[in-house]
């Protein structure tokens, strides 16, 4: 999965990175830094209306952080089911299926969770947009 960019936004709401030093901050700030190295990891948080979802392949070929940041994610229902759909591509095309199955079971569950997560941070907003 490596690639040459360091970081792209994917949409304006959806951002991936693959700047290890950027993502190594990131996680150290948030404690969730992972302990060991010789498994995959995927690892989600929030940060304050942001969600980021951390992978981390621990093949040699692939070894390394991905980071992918939704913007105020609880609105952004449709860059999630992008994201859903993307790690499902990958999927099928045979790409470390493990680790991405486990990252696309997280994404279903914060879409699942959507509406609940946006009376909470937007009560302004909890009714006004459907969730698909």
């Amino acid at each position: 999965m490596k690639t040459n960019s360091p970081a792209w936004d994917l949409t304006p709401n959806l951002y991936l990175t693959r700047n290890e030093s950027e993502i190594i901050d990131c996680l150290v700030d948030h404690h969730e830094m992972p302990a060991e190295f010789e498994e995959n990891h995927v690892i989600s948080f929030f940060n304050n209306t942001d969600l980021h979802l951390v992978l981390y392949f621990s093949k040699q070929e692939d070894r390394g952080f991905q980071m992918y940041v939704i913007k105020d994610f609880s609105v952004h229902v449709d860059d999630m089911i992008l994201l859903r759909e993307l790690f499902g591509r990958l999927i099928t095309d045979g790409f470390s299926v493990l680790v991405l199955q486990k990252a696309q079971y997280r994404i279903d569950h914060i879409i699942s969770m959507s509406r609940t997560f946006r009376a909470m941070l937007h009560k302004d907003l909890a009714d006004h947009f459907e969730d698909n």
